[in-house]
């Protein structure tokens, strides 16, 4: 029998003398068949300690400003219309990156961005806004029967909640604070695949049970070919070779399936 000292021992070996790209590869091997259903609530709430947006996204602070601005892109249409004193929900604000975009597209709406204490408390440092209400809690603890909002935006956060109920929850409350002929705007890695899973939910799986709830599909895409984000989100990449990669796999995106193969998947939803 091998002591456990022993077999320690043999790990830290192979850690030690196994190169750092094999160990990479290896890692993405055992993703390809495992899937790491941990507690999302206590994992996203010592993300916040991250510095600066690897909080919320990745640790390539230059691929996530260039996600920011696709991000912008996809927000404006839906924001710059609406009429002033709209209000609009922002659930899983983290940081206030969204919030605070959100109020620049348009300064006449009121914005409540909803996260756990840990992302709040940073969101009111990084954005104080008089228009921008910052509101400590769980996405699927946030309920209150009389708000209901123009516009609610899910960026990252539905797909964050690993436990599937608890996740249906989340929408449902957003659903049902949604008002009639609101919108609701998904921009979630939403997959089944082990790879890329945070919740296993597909969307179709959002467009179902978005359809039980009273919703219609408005728009559907997506953005960030997933496979050139696997690549470059955490890597040293800079300047204009980070960018020309980004660009290029937005290119392939386009051209092999914007939504097929898109790590953030876009679902819009109006109320009806």
């Amino acid at each position: 029998m091998i002591s456990n000292n022993y077999g320690n021992r043999m790990k830290n070996m192979l850690k030690e003398y196994i190169p750092m790209s094999v160990k990479r590869f290896l890692i993405k091997i055992l993703r390809i068949f495992t899937y790491s259903n941990y507690d999302s609530t206590t994992y996203w709430k010592s993300r916040a300690k991250e510095k600066n947006q690897a909080a919320v996204l990745w640790q390539n602070e230059e691929y996530n400003n260039l996600y920011r601005k696709e991000q912008y892109q996809i927000i404006q249409p839906y924001l710059k219309n609406l009429a002033p004193n709209s209000l609009v929900l922002d659930i899983g604000c983290g940081i206030g990156v969204v919030s605070n975009m959100m109020y620049n597209i348009n300064k006449e709406i009121y914005i409540d961005a909803v996260d756990f204490k840990e992302m709040i408390d940073i969101a009111k440092e990084k954005y104080p806004n008089s228009k921008i209400s910052y509101i400590a809690s769980s996405a699927e603890d946030y309920y209150i029967e009389s708000k209901k909002y123009d516009f609610i935006i899910s960026s990252g956060c539905f797909s964050a909640i690993r436990d599937i109920e608890k996740m249906k929850v989340a929408i449902k409350n957003s659903a049902l604070m949604c008002k009639q002929d609101g919108t609701i705007l998904m921009i979630d890695p939403f997959h089944k695949w082990n790879y890329l899973a945070r919740v296993k939910f597909n969307s179709k799986d959002v467009e179902d049970y978005m359809k039980e709830l009273g919703f219609i599909l408005e728009e559907k895409s997506g953005v960030i070919f997933w496979p050139y984000r696997d690549k470059l989100a955490n890597s040293n990449l800079k300047g204009e070779a980070l960018e020309k990669k980004y660009k290029e796999g937005e290119v392939l995106l386009d051209k092999l399936g914007r939504h097929f193969w898109a790590d953030y998947k876009i679902l819009a939803f109006k109320k009806i």
